[in-house]
């Protein structure tokens, strides 16, 4: 018995349907923001982590202070409000230098409310303080970022599969990573701000990062107790999201 050639069209209507099955059982995954003790957040579908956002600084010689070596306490907010972590994050070479951070966290529609308050603990010198949202590359090679301006056309950005990115610099208001996928996470800023987008794995970290700079300076910027730094934005996934944590 002959046996009948398959139809390349078969192939394709195949092809498209597991596509599409594939995307819809992602979508049927719970999205999760895991509040860690420290006041890093990690947003997750199901067992995939999608990335995670933390404020963090550098000191002198760009000497990296991760949220994750900070010291907080957490409160909930009244009526399920969400949470509210007061917290110190020390920061290298400056001599016993440290932040203090008020961190709050309210969810809306489909994701969070974020607000950070930093003040200076001591005199000091900074040569980086920054709003960092990090994504793993296993999940976001391949996929577009888009920065919208309050005014023009926006700047769209591939994330490379290989490690020659050369980055992306500018300010926006509006921030979309993977756009209409399950993976999708967009930060809507109260203004405009500077934005900055690295490749991390070109320092042995398979992440990419969207900084938000509040202080960026190679020679350092001299900082005081006086000084006060404010950050406040919406970040919101492809769904509802549950707030889980400490």
């Amino acid at each position: 018995m002959s046996r009948l050639p398959v139809r390349p069209a078969m192939w394709i209507a195949a092809a498209i349907g597991l596509a599409l099955a594939a995307n819809l059982w992602a979508a049927d995954e719970p999205l999760t923001a895991k509040l860690g003790p420290s006041g890093t957040i990690t947003f997750s579908r199901g067992a995939t982590e999608l990335g995670t956002i933390e404020l963090n600084a550098h000191g002198s010689q760009w000497k990296h202070a991760p949220q994750i070596t900070a010291t907080a306490t957490v409160a909930d907010l009244p009526d399920q409000g969400g949470k509210r972590l007061t917290g110190s994050l020390p920061i290298p070479n400056t001599d016993g230098g440290a932040l203090h951070f008020i961190e709050t966290i309210k969810p809306v529609t489909g994701g969070l409310h974020l607000e950070y308050d930093v003040a200076v603990m001591k005199a000091m010198k900074l040569n980086g303080l920054q709003l960092s949202l990090e994504l793993p590359t296993a999940v976001y090679a391949g996929k577009d970022l888009t920065m919208s301006r309050l005014e023009g056309e926006p700047d769209v950005v591939g994330f490379p599969q290989e490690t020659n990115f050369t980055g992306w610099s500018g300010e926006a208001a509006r921030v979309e990573v993977a756009k209409g996928t399950p993976e999708a996470i967009a930060l809507e800023l109260r203004a405009a701000a500077d934005v900055m987008v690295q490749d991390l794995r070109q320092w042995e970290h398979p992440q990419y990062e969207l900084r938000f700079p509040a202080i960026s300076n190679d020679q350092g910027q001299d900082v005081t107790p006086e000084d006060r730094f404010h950050l406040d934005l919406n970040l919101t996934l492809a769904g509802p999201v549950t707030l889980v944590g400490p």
